[in-house]
């Protein structure tokens, strides 16, 4: 019989939040909604209204856009911290919560982080079940969530993989990435900001692009050159690919097939090979809703505690 717990899950972006009520299972949604990412304070108060209107909850799970402070014993724990995102940065997104729940338990971590972790619990991976993941997002930002030994990777702070540095890409140096810390960045190659600029269009237009568009193998070429270099220093035993950019599936078999070429048989996997490459680089089961799902099973796991 089915649990009648209730979880409630926040997955924060930097464009919308998206609210969710899940009964029994994290993967069982019952309720949701994405409400915009406006100012803190007007985003708080839709956020809170929403839930109090959803009755008795039994735990939530916040998974973030970031930087944010997962260091429990910090004065800012579960605030957002260095966010490029104006009028955000230094939010103390965990208090909302705790403000009107204060008995509630509460599960907090990157969005990606959170993504990963629900990744290594649904098991339906063609290649069966997983202890370890690397989740990259693509939208936005670019976020990279890592988990090993089904632990996610805390630290120092937490991985910031969208902002490791990739080699450019021939034909592609004269590009200024857009990312306002690191310049040519992942995240200042390869997000809707940077592609908005490849093409010249604003954001809400990237979907009226061919997938014959040349932008793609570029796009491709660097997410590849970042599949290659969690492969090299992580070893995840797969790689899930999510966020709005990714909701295009021409670049699937682009950055497999690129990824296999980087690594130039280096590495040596059944799984990293041509016939089998499509089950290591792989879309979520979840796929727009995989950073949700892993709000609520931080939800989960915090009650369980």
């Amino acid at each position: 019989m089915q649990s009648k717990t209730v979880y409630g899950g926040i997955e924060a972006g930097g464009t919308g939040f998206s609210l969710a009520i899940a009964i029994g299972e994290p993967s069982n949604i019952t309720e949701r909604i994405s409400v915009p990412t406006t100012t803190p304070q007007e985003t708080k108060d839709r956020v809170l209204q929403w839930f109090k209107e959803r009755g008795e909850i039994h735990s939530f799970g916040i998974a973030s856009f970031g930087p944010v402070d997962l260091d429990k014993l910090s004065p800012t724990y579960g605030y957002i911290t260095t966010t490029p995102k104006p009028g955000w940065q230094n939010t103390n997104i965990l208090g909302w919560i705790k403000e009107q729940y204060p008995n509630t338990p509460v599960g907090f971590d990157t969005d990606v982080n959170g993504a990963a972790i629900s990744e290594t619990k649904h098991g339906k991976h063609e290649r069966g079940a997983i202890d370890s993941c690397a989740y990259i997002t693509v939208g936005t930002g670019i976020g990279v969530g890592v988990v090993i030994n089904n632990q996610p990777v805390h630290g120092l702070v937490h991985p910031e993989g969208g902002h490791t540095l990739v080699k450019m890409q021939k034909g592609d140096e004269g590009f200024q990435g857009t990312c306002p810390f690191h310049g040519n960045c992942v995240e200042g190659l390869v997000s809707t900001g940077a592609i908005s600029k490849r093409v010249n269009l604003n954001a809400d237009q990237i979907p009226t692009l061919s997938d014959q568009d040349p932008v793609w193998k570029v796009i491709a070429h660097y997410l590849a050159e970042l599949c290659a270099n969690l492969i090299m220093s992580l070893s995840p035993k797969i790689i899930v690919l999510g966020g709005g950019v990714l909701n295009r599936e021409c670049l699937y078999p682009l950055i497999r097939q690129e990824t296999l070429t980087i690594l130039n048989g280096y590495i040596k996997s059944p799984y990293l090979t041509p016939e089998n490459i499509h089950k290591y680089i792989v879309q979520s089961p979840y796929k727009s809703s995989a950073g949700l799902v892993g709000s609520l099973e931080l939800a989960r796991i915090e009650l369980s505690k």
